[in-house]
């Protein structure tokens, strides 16, 4: 509900029965409805007596003007003021081109309705504004997208209706729901903002639009943007120029003095390069390097420790605002020791799905302030799937279980299946991304068994191209799931058969460390966080029920917007697989046994083993990896310091025995 109705309207006597009533045709009809009286994400317009009006704003209707209060003399100049500022904000963000004046729009996109008597009823004012052609409907989502600070790059989006699904989704006009809205304009009155978030919903964005409103609010403000991993550090630092520019931030950027985006740790050489080595520089306090007793947890708690000792009157704040994006990869120790640093707020934004095999997402939802369980990246069907095989939910025993308002917090709800007795159906909500591919016939996830992975490859390849005709190279993903090392002479083999094949170039992305443009992208594992890919075809010779791998599995293949492909060598349980997947392709909904308590306490049992093997020493994580390897002892050391250079106290195992072998040769000589 919090997801699809958003409210800027002061609750009185007089505007509390309107916002009830459209807040209730909202959820009876899940129909995503805005309420304000003044454009959210423009400070400079206000209006005289705008207390007294109600502007009601839906996509595929007309903006509905509604006097409450006012004269018709006030409620005709506010409305002609607030429109003649719609014109200009559209000038600002280039929209004025594609849908043209007011005057261009205004008549066919708009509709007073002067007297309270004439709100016959919320349903009766949907009804009679409802919009019909597409076209007109999409230059009013353009209006609504501009009204609630949603802004999108018109010249990639266009104004016509695309006809082609690939077309239709990837230019699908951008609008944030309710709880996003609420992020963004309702900020809670306490210093740390906790945001839980599927991944696709859209955190990182936010959090960058935070960002650009702590940097234009004052000329002295001091941000820190930081997360754990420092290749998306770096890709983050990237990002926000093009954001700036896109949003008309006039400022210029004042890196390492108004603005750092760096990852967790840092060096001590080099202050500005990690969160926690400019917290030591600027205090003056020790810099706790890596060892095998030094984690970056007990790094962060020695830090706040030093700095709780400072004399009240000689402390200073070294950030004001401080935003923190994957969040489950840090330590509590660190949330604290950013709270002490920060003066005015921070944001701590994470994966609740990722904090399920962490076994505490009981805790992350009781914390977050905000949860954003609407996935607009992912089809819902693929995100079922891949929950699916994530959490074990066509097998028995299940490798993971929810209570009720854990799988609410995940974005499901429950009933029982009326097709099956000793079953439950957990479903989603349809998202906007999507709702007009409903009725189209196309599945958004295969499940295949392969005995030639690389000639199936291809062949998808091939069908998506003659399929979407406007489909480029870099609309395609391969990942290869497994970490052994038959992956990269598959990926050798793609390397040089893609282009032969297609004509279409090829990025081995674990080499490149990056997406390229005009090329297929392919990759292992690593190197996806954060991308997104029209079409993803996912390879793994078998479905294993290590929690880790599920959780990949999960990740890769909610890495497309259209469509992803999981191709399988062969499996004990791909036909119980293959039948839940049928079952969310034709009833939309996962139909799975509710476990037993006997059971769920297993389950517990096992995610509980599964952290303790998780949490060891990152020393013997590394002795592990070298044993494995067959690395010999002295060349052990160089190796360890190597790795904590280049990937920090990462645990990604196939990345870090990525990373040794391909040293290994060098140390070696």
């Amino acid at each position: 509900m919090k997801s699809i109705f958003y409210s800027d309207i002061k609750e009185s006597e007089s505007t509390k029965p309107f916002i009830d009533e459209i807040r209730e045709y909202s959820a009876a009809n899940n129909t995503q409805v805005y309420l304000l009286n003044r454009p959210l994400g423009e400070k400079k317009y206000e209006y005289e007596n705008e207390n007294k009006f109600i502007v009601i704003l839906s996509p595929k209707h007309k903006l509905i003007f509604l006097n409450i209060l006012g004269t018709k003399d006030e409620f005709s100049e506010y409305v002609n003021d607030f429109v003649e500022d719609l014109g200009s904000i559209s000038d600002k963000y280039g929209y004025r081109p594609q849908i043209g004046r007011p005057r261009n729009w205004e008549e066919n996109l708009t509709t007073r309705i002067y007297e309270r008597a004439g709100f016959v009823s919320a349903e009766h004012t949907f009804r009679r504004n409802r919009l019909t052609e597409e076209n007109e409907q999409r230059k009013a989502e353009l209006l609504i997208s501009l009204l609630i600070g949603s802004i999108n790059d018109i010249d990639k989006i266009g104004i016509e209706e695309p006809s082609s699904i690939l077309e239709k989704i990837r230019r699908k006009i951008i609008l944030f729901d309710g709880e996003q809205t609420r992020f963004i304009y309702q900020v809670p009155a306490k210093k740390r903002i906790n945001i839980q978030g599927l991944s696709g919903t859209g955190k990182t964005e936010l959090l960058l639009h935070k960002v650009r409103e702590f940097y234009i609010s004052s000329d002295t403000s001091r941000i820190l943007f930081t997360c754990h991993n420092r290749v998306l550090a770096a890709n983050l630092r990237r990002r926000i120029p093009d954001f700036f520019n896109f949003m008309r931030v006039e400022k210029q950027i004042e890196w390492d003095k108004r603005l750092w985006v760096v990852h967790g740790w840092g060096s001590q050489r080099d202050p500005n390069s990690g969160a926690y080595s400019y917290i030591c520089d600027f205090y003056d306090i020790e810099f706790n390097r890596y060892s095998t007793r030094m984690t970056f947890d007990k790094a962060c708690a020695a830090a706040l420790e030093s700095i709780d000792k400072i004399d009240i009157a000689d402390f200073e704040f070294a950030f004001d605002y401080i935003l923190i994006d994957e969040s489950q990869d840090f330590p509590v120790s660190f949330f604290r020791l950013c709270e002490k640093v920060a003066r005015e707020k921070v944001y701590i934004a994470g994966d609740i799905f990722q904090d399920i095999f962490e076994g505490d997402i009981k805790e992350r939802i009781v914390e977050a302030d905000f949860i954003l369980n609407r996935c607009y990246r992912t089809d819902p069907r693929t995100l079922m799937f891949a929950h699916s095989l994530g959490m074990g939910l066509f097998e028995s025993p299940k490798i993971n279980w929810l209570e009720p308002k854990e799988w609410e917090a995940c974005g499901y709800h429950q009933k029982k299946d009326e097709e099956t007795s000793e079953c439950v159906c957990l479903f989603r909500e349809p998202v906007r991304r999507f709702e007009d591919l409903e009725t189209q016939a196309f599945e958004s996830t295969t499940l295949s068994i392969v005995n030639d992975p690389l000639t199936e490859i291809m062949n998808i390849l091939q069908s998506i191209k003659t399929e979407h005709p406007t489909v480029k190279p870099d609309d395609v993903a391969v990942i290869f799931i497994d970490s052994d090392k038959y992956i990269y002479d598959y990926a050798g083999t793609l390397e040089w058969s893609i282009p032969d094949k297609t004509g279409w170039a090829t990025n081995i992305a674990y080499e490149t460390k990056e997406k390229v443009n005009d090329s297929v992208f392919v990759s292992n594992r690593n190197n996806v966080k954060g991308l997104e890919f029209p079409f993803v075809v996912c390879y793994t010779n078998e479905i294993v029920s290590d929690p880790g791998y599920r959780n990949t599995l999960y990740t890769m293949l909610t890495r497309s917007f259209i469509k992803s492909y999981l191709l399988v060598k062969g499996s004990s349980k791909l036909e119980a697989f293959q039948h839940g997947l049928e079952v969310i392709n034709t009833r939309s909904c996962i139909s799975t046994k509710t476990p037993s308590p006997a059971e769920i306490n297993q389950i517990n049992r096992t995610i509980i083993r599964y952290n303790k093997e998780k949490n060891i020493s990152y020393d013997q994580f590394l002795e592990d990896i070298f044993s494995e390897l067959e690395v010999k002892g002295n060349l052990r050391n160089p190796l360890r310091k190597m790795v904590l250079q280049g990937l920090g106290e990462n645990f990604d195992k196939s990345l870090v025995s990525e990373f040794i072998e391909s040293n290994l040769k060098f140390i070696a000589k």
